[in-house]
């Protein structure tokens, strides 16, 4: 299915203008040189074609470049300096590796302080190679310029290369790795209309190495492609790209079938998904990171709307403001600063608003089709090969619906300058030790969190115990872990109503002064008191709070910690201006608390830590009124 949904979306992009892929047996990619050739088959310039500081090659439209493994495997018109000139480098530090029978074949051509330029064997045959495929396609062609580009390989000495000024002068900048094509007058030669005619009939043409078979994908009777392309772009996988599909082990094969005939994909339904799956992971509209997952996605339509809103549901675009969050959790945190525009934060809003009010996406909604299908891929590295953490396609109206939910899930009480929706790779990060070099979340997570928020099921309980442990660690619980441990806690309830006594109806987004839940009172009790404490010592500073001491122990076992903790309250409430108010509050908290439990299972601890961030949110918010309303009367 993965495949099949890929070679779909081809189909669709290669009628839009601006994102048309390449056609079958021709890709995209930078050309570095262009080889300017005379009617007689001379060299006679070189065209430097990269621009810019960077030097980037000029993207251009040529034969078809597989991915090269092992082996001599030149290409059509566009090719490497050692397969065009015959030459090739070898840097000072390689020239004692190789072995005496290589550097016997070689001729050096110059040498300096860098290494070398040599002919050596390897690159008399990849010339051969090189020019023996030109003969085989063109020599039955007439064009003018094809038979100038003939005469030029049959003339061409390797060992001579570097008597031509131009080579001279360009080549190092050659040997880097840089693709040449062949320029006759103003003309490419790959883009004369009869060379594309006779390159495109060489690719259904039958030989004896070609193996045909039903095709998985479209059904259809054709050659089979032996090998497929390699997938670039993938965080982590090495930078030449690594394969979706493949077959490196004899224990992998069956029925005397090697490689990838095992999975027979045709030549032209392999070009089509390796293409549109490349161009999607380096398109940034149809790319996310999400944990250790290179996440792409994708709609079966022309209609870019349709993936702007899932884009900004899966990853709304915001940036964060940093590490400077605040000792004191009550206190506000330096803002995330909202950048999505306008429009997009309120095509969200309306999503929230339908999934909240139970009507679901409909018709004229959001002006798109719910019908649509949509599809959501999640790749990582694994050595030279990638691993699917997650698969899922969806109509349009259903996979948003359960996008909404996730975030209505995460939802808790903030302040005004926190952003409305979170990124899942800001979940992740959470459950990263702050001070670590890498941060990057425990391998497999990225995928068990996504099937839950596309399958609107309960969230793993390695995330939720990963929250619980970072908040025992850092003594500090921000908006987004309150927001996972209250999601959790609410899937879980619908799941398994009545789990350690947490109804749906306890789990609620800002403080709920009614909930009889006794682990979600002591957490409003334990805010309190660290809040008195506070409040006793506003003139000098606390070298160590009952948060930093107590916290871990006091969420686990609440029977040891908290008749201390009151005892040594009533010091601070002696001290305090408003002990009063501290008083009332914890008489109204207690008086649903008979007796302080032994302990607390996972549950009940993620319901004390909900109480804690929702009372302590409700305290200072209570404040910051208050001196508005003060401001405000003077």
């Amino acid at each position: 299915m993965i495949l099949q949904s890929l070679c779909n979306v081809y189909d669709v992009l290669k009628n839009e203008d601006e994102q048309a892929p390449a056609p079958f047996g021709f890709s995209r990619v930078g050309v570095s040189f262009a080889l300017v050739l005379s009617p007689d088959g001379r060299l006679t310039n070189i065209i430097d074609l990269r621009s810019g500081e960077s030097r980037r090659p000029q993207e251009q439209l040529v034969p078809f470049q597989r991915s090269r493994t092992s082996g001599l495997f030149p290409f059509f018109l566009c090719d490497k300096a050692e397969y065009v000139f015959g030459i090739e480098q070898v840097k000072a530090r390689d020239r004692d590796r190789r072995s005496s029978k290589k550097v016997g074949d070689d001729t050096i051509l110059f040498e300096d302080e860098k290494g070398l330029i040599v002919v050596s064997r390897r690159s008399r045959e990849s010339f051969a190679a090189f020019r023996s495929l030109q003969h085989a396609l063109l020599d039955s062609c007439d064009e003018a310029g094809v038979r100038a580009f003939l005469a030029f390989l049959d003339s061409w000495d390797p060992e001579r290369a570097l008597d031509h000024p131009k080579v001279r002068e360009y080549r190092d900048d050659l040997l880097s790795g840089g693709r040449c094509v062949f320029r006759i007058g103003d003309a490419y030669l790959h883009d004369i209309p009869g060379v594309q005619q006779i390159w495109t009939a060489s690719l259904t043409r039958d030989s004896a190495e070609t193996c045909t078979a039903q095709c998985l994908i479209s059904g259809a009777v054709a050659p089979i492609s032996r090998t497929h392309q390699m997938i670039k772009g993938v965080t982590g996988a090495k930078p030449s790209g690594a394969s979706l599909v493949s077959f490196n082990e004899p224990s992998f094969c069956s029925y005397d079938k090697e490689q990838s005939y095992n999975a027979p994909v045709s030549e032209e339904c392999e070009f089509k998904y390796t293409t549109a799956l490349n161009q999607l992971i380096a398109s940034p509209d149809h790319r996310i990171r999400i944990g250790d997952a290179t996440t792409v996605f994708w709609a079966q339509t022309g209609d870019r709307a349709t993936e702007t809103i899932i884009a900004n549901l899966l990853d709304p675009p915001y940036e964060d403001a940093g590490e400077a969050e605040p000792d004191d959790p009550g206190k506000t945190p330096e803002p995330a600063r909202q950048v999505i525009d306008d429009r997009a934060l309120a095509r969200i809003r309306d999503v929230l608003r339908l999934v909240r009010q139970g009507s679901g996406i409909r018709q004229g909604d959001l002006g798109v089709n719910p019908e649509t299908r949509c599809f959501i891929l999640g790749l990582a590295p694994n050595n030279a090969r990638l691993a699917v953490r997650f698969w899922h396609q969806d109509p349009f109206g259903n996979l948003v619906t359960n996008l909404a939910r996730h975030h209505l899930d995460l939802e808790v009480v903030r302040s005004d300058l926190e952003p409305e929706i979170l990124p899942v790779r800001r979940i992740l990060f959470e459950t990263v030790p702050r001070n670590a070099e890498r941060k990057e979340p425990p391998p497999g997570m990225s995928g068990q969190l996504m099937r839950a928020v596309l399958f609107n099921t309960t969230y793993p309980v390695q995330l939720y115990t990963a929250i619980l442990n970072r908040i025992r660690a850092d003594q500090y619980l921000n908006r987004v872990r309150a927001g996972v441990i209250k999601a959790y806690l609410l899937r879980l309830a619908r799941a398994r109503p009545g789990v350690a006594g947490i109804q749906e109806e306890m789990i609620t987004v800002s403080l709920n002064e009614t909930s009889q839940n006794v682990p979600y009172r002591l957490g409003r009790l334990f805010a309190v008191l660290e809040k008195a404490q506070g409040d006793a010592n506003r003139d000098r500073e606390v070298g160590s709070t009952i948060r930093n001491r107590y916290f871990s122990s006091a969420s686990a076992t609440p029977a040891v910690v908290f008749p201390p903790l009151i005892k040594l309250a009533q010091h601070h409430i002696a001290k305090s201006e408003w002990g009063w108010k501290t008083i009332q509050q914890m008489e109204e908290i207690l008086s649903g608390v008979d007796t302080f439990p032994t302990w607390l299972g996972l549950e009940e601890q993620g319901m004390f830590m909900l109480g804690y961030y929702h009372q302590r949110r409700a305290l200072f918010t209570k404040r910051d009124e208050k001196k508005e309303e003060v401001n405000a009367d003077e």
